[in-house]
Formats: C-alpha cells, structure tokens, sequence
C-alpha cells in the first residue's frame, strides 16, 4: 500500500496550524506571571525532547538525566547529575548552550525577539508586554522598549568583549583554532548568564592560577548579575540622557560590593589553604550564582559553606541573568529592621524613602523564598540518606539557580532529583512570580491588575 506524501504532509501542516491556534488561544487566557512560568516549563519540556535524541549523549545519559540538564540550562542553575564535559556530543552541548542562553537573556525577552523577527507588524500583543515587564521586573522610569532593545545589545557586546578575550587566552595555550573558538564562546555565554557550566570536569579548579580565567569570568558573570538595569541606568548617564545614577542602580551597586567584600573576607579567614583570590572567585560565584569554582566547595570549612550559602540565597539583580531573592529585596529587608530598632516609623535607605508598596514586595519575596526552601529542604531529607548540610546546601542552589554543589547532585534519587528540578524552576520563574502564577486568576487580573503588576517589580 503505497503512502499519500503529499496528502500526508498537507494534514500534518493542518495539524501544526490548528494546534499553534489552540496554543494562542490558550494563552491570552494567562495572566502575566502564567505566561511566563509556561514559558520556562515549555523551554524546558523542548530541551528534554531535543536532547532525549540518540546523537544528543554519548550514552548512559538517561530520560530523567535530560530533563534535569534542561530544566538545570533553562534556569541557569548548572546543577549536573551527569558528567556534562563527557556525557554530551558537540550538538547536546551546543542545544545546552541555546537554552543557557535562552533562561539569561530572559525567556520572554527571547521570545519577544522570536516574535518581533516573525510578526508582520513589529509591535508586541499586549499580552507579551506585561509578561515581559513581570519578567524583567523593571522600575517604573526605564520603559519596556528600551529595555528590550537594550538588553540584546548589551548582552551582545558583553558576550563578544568575553569571546575575544578568552579566545586569545585559549590560542596561547595550545588550543586549536576551532577548539579556542568553541571554547571561548561557551564559556563567555556560560558565565554572562550565570549558567556555571564548564567544558571541563572539574569546573575551573585547573585555572585556580590563571589571571584571565579568573578576571574575565568574574566580569562577565558580574556584568551579567547586575544586571541590564544597572546597564541601561550608566549607559544613559554617560549619554547625559539622565542626570543620575538612578537609587535602584545604588542599591544595586553597594549591595553587591559589600556582599563581595563580606564574603571574601570571611572565606579568606575561616578556610586557611584558600588564597585571597580563590576567596573572592567562589564568593563571586556565590553572588552572581554562577556558582563557577576554583576550589572544591566540598573541601571548604562548614563556616565558608553557610557564608556562600547566605549569598547565593541574596543573590544577584532585578532584570539580571542571577537567581536568588535580588539584593534589592535584601536592601528592603535590611532598611526595615534598621528603621524599626531606630523606632524610625519611615523606612529609608541611604536617605531615601523606600515605597510601602516596594516594602510588601521585599518582605513577601523573602518570606516565599524560605518557605519554598523549606519545602525543598524538607523533602529532600524525607527521600535522600545524606548529610543535612549537603541537602540544605544543594536546595539552596537549585532555588537560587546556584551550580555550587557538595558533591550531592550525582547521589540523587530519582524523587531528590525531580525535587530538585522543580526547585530549580521555580527558582528560575521567581517564587513571587510562581506563586502569582498559581493563586493569582484571569478573574483576579481583570480586578486588580495595578496590584499584580506591582507585585513583584524592582526597588
């Protein structure tokens, strides 16, 4: 019986487009924060899919090993449950390498990119921009389009300055042409997205001595925590566009810099084999929640391993390519308790007066944010037979999108690594966003959409 091709072919075009329609559909009825969890979740289930092909591993990578590299790739976290550098072919690193790219830039950013390339009209749906904005968490003086634009050129010019660097590292060093290319443009994406992965087993404990490594993977990941607010705000300065650093730019910069120094220091001193300068590259990686290493985090005193833990839980920036509950919000958090033990009834950082409406959306995100580590930690120590601190250690980093580990990830149950994977994704989401996304209805938006959109922007 011989096959129809072209009545085939004409069906399954039918198909395709009845379903894209349903699709559309289905989406104007989400609310913003719907939206851009399905995002991430579909991103993800399109990753497993592509890398569940044979020619994807090199075998002995399984269903469940896939998906939690994707959903590890989407949300940047970099947890491994397999040997990445040996498990995956060329083409599985390089589909690693899009979703990585994909969960930095932003997946609404990307995807409104995608849509401004197809559509025939260069405007978004409405729809797309308020998911976006719940996205990218702006403040309310830097407008969608310019962060839009912005955020790809910035991220471009970033990415590029780290490729060309590390290119030139790499040729010195008896990297063939093509190999110095690959490798510099993994790892620059990889380390401007905070992603943490490496093309080499032991993450970059081999460059432990290497100035270039060390100064250019700390820039990019900086650059990249920070975030494009940060980016925009100096760029517009320096333009004379505006006439100051904006306050949210402030918070930013100080907050991060003290955490660094915090960190550096307390590292330096309770782990005596650390050097000053692997003292600071783990706490960058912390920070940033890169979660690249010089050092074996396992081999670091407990004291060290609560202080990063403490930092990659602040973690990096609004509109950044970091997880973690944003240095903003600890600012927030921070200006609360000091104005309260001064019986100051205005809550002011730095001279400012922060909103009530930034307060509520500081104090909730914390409190989300240890409620769905307790969560995590809790079943964690109901599935795995495994030290409390590894578990606790390991949760915080799959929340805070962190690819620091203990050695943990590998020693999984299948249970502890689908727990993982969803704190994962719910890190990567946002755990305001993914809670909006869960109570707040299409009903409830119509009622109050002031009230949803504030929810969870930027100081």
């Amino acid at each position: 019986m011989s096959i129809n091709w072209r009545k085939t072919i004409d069906k399954t075009k039918e198909f395709i487009k009845l379903s894209l329609k349903k699709y559309s559909i289905f989406l104007l009825h989400l609310t913003p924060h719907q939206n851009v969890a399905q995002t991430v979740l579909t991103y993800t289930l399109l990753g497993w899919m592509v890398l569940s092909l044979p020619f994807m591993t090199r075998g002995g990578v399984g269903f469940l090993d896939n998906l939690f590299t994707s959903a590890a790739a989407v949300s940047t976290a970099g947890l491994q449950t397999v040997n990445f550098a040996d498990s995956y072919t060329f083409l599985g690193k390089l589909v690693v390498l899009v979703l990585i790219q994909i969960g930095g830039v932003g997946y609404m950013t990307f995807s409104s990119f995608v849509f401004l390339a197809l559509a025939q009209k260069h405007r978004l749906h409405k729809s797309q921009q308020e998911a976006l904005s719940v996205e990218a968490k702006l403040p309310e003086t830097l407008k969608l389009s310019d962060f839009l634009w912005s955020a790809l050129v910035f991220t471009t010019i970033a990415e590029s300055i780290g490729v060309v660097f590390l290119f030139n590292y790499f040729r010195h060093h008896d990297y063939s042409l093509l190999n110095a290319a690959w490798y510099s443009i993994f790892h620059s994406v990889s380390a401007f997205c905070t992603a943490g992965y490496t093309l080499w087993n032991n993450n970059l404990v081999d460059f432990t001595d290497s100035k270039t490594i060390n100064i250019v993977i700390s820039c990019l990941s900086l650059a990249g925590a920070m975030g494009f607010i940060v980016a925009v705000d100096v760029f517009n300065f320096i333009r004379r566009k505006t006439k100051e650093i904006s306050f949210t730019t402030i918070i930013i910069l100080l907050t991060t810099t003290v955490l660094l120094a915090f960190g550096t220091f307390t590292l330096f001193v309770t782990t005596p084999h650390l050097s000053l300068a692997e003292a600071f590259f783990q706490t960058m990686g912390a920070s940033t929640t890169a979660g690249f290493n010089t050092a074996e985090v396992g081999q670091l005193s407990s004291c060290s391993v609560l202080i990063l833990l403490l930092i990659m839980c602040i973690g990096g920036s609004p509109s950044g390519t970091a997880g973690g509950v944003k240095t903003t919000a600890f600012a927030s958090v921070v200006a609360i308790v000091y104005s309260h033990l001064r019986l100051n009834p205005r809550v002011e950082f730095l001279g400012h007066r922060i909103p009530v409406q930034r307060l509520y959306a500081a104090t909730s995100t914390v409190i989300l944010y240890m409620a769905f580590l307790f969560v995590s930690v809790f079943l964690l120590t109901w599935t795995e037979k495994l030290p409390f601190l590894n578990i606790l250690f390991e949760s915080a980093a799959a929340l805070s999108t962190s690819g620091f580990s203990m050695g943990t990830t590998a020693q999984l149950s299948v249970l502890g690594k689908l727990i993982i994977i969803g704190t994962m994704l719910v890190g990567r989401i946002g755990v305001v966003t993914f809670s909006l996304a869960l109570l707040f209805t299409d009903d409830d938006e119509k009622a109050h959409p002031s009230t949803a959109q504030r929810a969870d922007v930027a100081v």
